[in-house]
């Protein structure tokens, strides 16, 4: 992933949502809304992010097929094939 990508973010629920990225950081991923990334960008300041689990964070354009061709279980959001 690279900071300022698009991805896709499983919520508590089993919801989704498109966030960018600040940063990676081991496990974890730091993602913001993209409000934030462009206040930020017109700022001329890093992002203010929350760390999300990387398994929870969806790569790039084909993540949002993949996304919408499956469904989410109940509980920790995992998904699964229809």
């Amino acid at each position: 992933m690279t900071k300022g990508e698009v991805v896709t973010v499983r919520l508590y629920g089993g919801t989704t949502a498109e966030r960018r990225v600040v940063a990676e950081k081991g496990d974890v991923v730091v993602i913001c809304s993209e409000a934030e990334y462009q206040n930020a960008q017109r700022e001329s300041r890093e992002p203010s992010g929350v760390g999300f689990p990387r398994e929870d964070v969806i790569e790039g354009v084909a993540s949002k097929k993949r996304v919408s061709s499956q469904h989410m279980e109940p509980g920790r959001g995992s998904m699964t094939g229809d």
